[in-house]
């Protein structure tokens, strides 16, 4: 009998950072976040830096849009 040894082929792990953000609508300060994130994390563009695209993406998660805050 012969053990395997290797794998068949390519495994691909998910990372939950990199599960897109959502922005929310009509919201400036999301959609320059999102636009920043898309670039940071598309394998290939000058910008990407997957450590800066989990950056915006905890940014964008947590953008307040006015919920418990008071100026």
């Amino acid at each position: 009998m012969n053990p395997i040894t290797a794998l068949a082929g390519p495994v691909f792990l998910t990372d939950p950072l990199f599960d897109p953000p959502e922005p929310v609508p009509d919201c400036d300060v999301c959609g320059a976040l999102v636009e920043q994130w898309r670039r940071a994390s598309m394998v290939g563009a000058p910008e990407y830096d997957p450590s800066r695209a989990s950056d915006l993406a905890v940014e964008i998660r947590r953008h307040p849009h006015g919920k418990g805050r008071r100026a």
